[in-house]
């Protein structure tokens, strides 16, 4: 990749710094309970949950904002809302409703910088260029993710409402694309019902290969909740605590990262098969946390479910983006985001529905769930066949 492709890259994946940020909030609930005191408790907790919200109000309406705007505006759009939401509570913090509309809006400049920058990606890459830079922007999630909590904690630590500064980076952010990112066309629209590059035509003529992954992205999403919401749960059971569970993650979290960046030579051993070898990370790391008892093992785990979601999550937006046109991709990432959050939103009642209670049941529920989808990618070869229509 040339340097003014690198530069490219690093100004649309800046973006991706904000995708995680807002869980910064989520260490902070405690204080602010008690700052509201007359407020109960499941409201104050929604200000982890209901910038979800925004998301899907975002992912709904981004197709429709293609046709309004250059793909480059609707990032700059949505950096803004991020800036302005996320500050807004450091000057106003004395109202929870005033705090929760702000994570609302936040959530929302969120969902559309999660449908615009695979957009832009597949609008300025092509090839092992563009899955190289798929790869790299999960590396940017996860250093977002861990810069955001972890300064986020150190400005909150003597006053909740100062953890909100750190908002203040996506200003850093903003103009990093802005200088970066060149400008783009808006998509035209035409008004004829009957053109076949109208929205509803463009929805009609997707691939079927589209829905197969689509429903992976459930399944992938599924997979991550149950790890992410069972792990303390497990680690509890064998008497760790807290502290523990959140220390084996944080390191474990630097596999997801070198996974990332180091997605061009793995893709070289797995060819089209990534996806495949994700779910084997996968089960791998549910392995390690359910039937070892210790640290090594554990942060090993963590670092294999890194290593999966970067395969996995990494390799969907690349082989949707060479099974849809340009035309069809917005439509077709915002779909994939939506089936993310929904999957996400409704893991705790699958699991419930089908009688799997948390902790190591879960775990090796994850492990047949993932160990299944690994077996059915290589026996389908389904990469293969991406790439074989793509050819046609």
């Amino acid at each position: 990749m040339s340097k003014k492709k690198i530069s490219l890259a690093v100004g649309i994946l800046s973006m991706n710094l904000l995708l995680m940020s807002a869980s910064v909030v989520s260490a902070a609930i405690a204080a602010i309970a008690k700052s509201f005191p007359s407020e109960p408790i499941s409201k104050v907790q929604l200000l982890s949950t209901i910038p979800q919200f925004g998301q899907v109000l975002a992912t709904l309406l981004f197709t429709w904002l293609t046709y309004k705007l250059t793909r480059k505006n609707i990032g700059i759009v949505a950096v803004l809302i991020v800036i302005v939401s996320g500050l807004l509570p450091a000057f106003i913090h004395s109202s929870l409703n005033i705090i929760l509309a702000a994570m609302i809006a936040l959530g929302f400049g969120i969902g559309l910088i999660s449908n615009v920058g695979p957009v832009l990606l597949q609008e300025h890459f092509e090839g092992e260029e563009r899955a190289t830079a798929m790869g790299w922007a999960m590396g940017f999630n996860n250093i977002g993710m861990m810069a955001f909590t972890g300064i986020g904690g150190v400005l909150g630590g003597t006053n909740w409402h100062n953890l909100f500064w750190i908002y203040g980076v996506a200003v850093v952010v903003l103009i990093a694309f802005f200088t970066l990112v060149p400008q783009d066309t808006r998509i035209s629209n035409t008004k004829n019902k009957n053109n076949a590059q109208s929205f509803t035509a463009n929805f009609k003529n997707l691939s079927g290969l589209v829905y197969i992954i689509l429903a992976i992205t459930f399944v992938t999403s599924l997979a991550l909740m149950i790890f992410m919401s069972n792990q303390s749960i497990l680690l509890a059971g064998k008497g760790y605590g807290t502290a523990y569970t959140a220390l084996v993650t944080a390191i474990g979290n630097v596999g997801g990262i070198l996974t990332a960046f180091g997605l061009k030579y793995i893709r070289k051993m797995t060819k089209a098969d990534t996806m495949a070898w994700g779910f084997v990370a996968f089960a791998l790391s549910y392995i390690c946390i359910v039937f070892f008892n210790n640290m090594p093992l554990h942060i090993i785990g963590n670092m294999f479910s890194g290593m999966g979601i970067v395969m996995v999550n990494a390799t969907i937006p690349f082989e949707l983006s060479i099974l849809a046109d340009h035309k069809q991709f917005p439509v077709v990432i915002a779909m994939n985001t939506l089936m993310s959050s929904i999957a996400g939103t409704i893991a705790p009642m699958i699991l419930a529905i089908a009688h799997i209670s948390a902790g190591v049941n879960s775990f090796m529920a994850g492990i047949i769930l993932s160990g299944i989808m690994a077996i059915l990618l290589l026996v389908t070869r389904l990469g293969s066949r991406v790439e074989k229509q793509h050819q046609l």
